[in-house]
């Protein structure tokens, strides 16, 4: 892949919270926590954080968080219905955190909303922009969920848009390659994390 210039790339971690790939149970976290423990996702997006810091690069991560009772959320589909339903993912909870193996730093912008996409009614693009962004990796769970999601909205923006093939992970792997596919053909690359850390500098 062509070299990624640390002053204009971040690494966005994407919805990687205690109640999708950690400890906290929830029916999310019964579809992921043990995808991620099978790849090994979780040691590949520390090694990124760990080549992107040192890099200077900037690093962002999306999380879902929402109110008690759901205000402004619908039951329009399996994927809503089943966060109303199970009642999961509230503000203030353990939840709605990062998982302790790849938290954030104090100075690296944790953007919460309440949809797919990290962009969608969320300050995510000025944050991005006003840092002098315009290259995106991400990294995160799932990949054919809220990583390809967020990858359309980048490419829609304008970002050059990378997703990390083998630090995400799907429900499946036949669903994990499929968005990947999707990825590739219509809105960026797929590299690896050994070829993203050696195209960042």
């Amino acid at each position: 892949m062509d070299r990624l210039d640390p002053a204009r790339t971040a690494l966005m971690v994407v919805h990687m919270a205690k109640g999708v790939a950690g400890e906290v149970d929830t029916p999310f976290n019964r579809l992921f926590r043990h995808r991620a423990e099978e790849t090994g996702l979780i040691g590949v997006q520390a090694r990124l954080l760990d080549g992107f810091r040192t890099a200077k690069a900037k690093v962002v991560y999306t999380l879902v968080t929402y109110q008690p009772g759901f205000p402004g959320v619908r039951p329009n589909s399996p994927l809503f219905r089943t966060l109303i339903d199970s009642g999961c993912l509230l503000e203030g909870t353990p939840a709605v955190e990062v998982i302790d193996d790849i938290a954030p730093r104090p100075e690296e912008p944790v953007v919460r909303g309440q949809a797919t996409s990290g962009f969608d009614r969320t300050e995510l693009d000025t944050i991005l922009r006003l840092a002098g962004v315009d290259t995106l990796v991400l990294v995160g769970i799932a990949t054919d969920v809220a990583v390809e999601s967020t990858a359309r909205g980048a490419c829609d923006l304008g970002y050059r848009t990378t997703v990390v093939s083998d630090a995400c992970t799907a429900d499946s792997d036949a669903a994990h390659a499929r968005s990947l596919d999707v990825i590739q053909k219509w809105f960026g690359e797929t590299p690896t994390a050994d070829q993203v850390l050696s195209a960042l500098g």
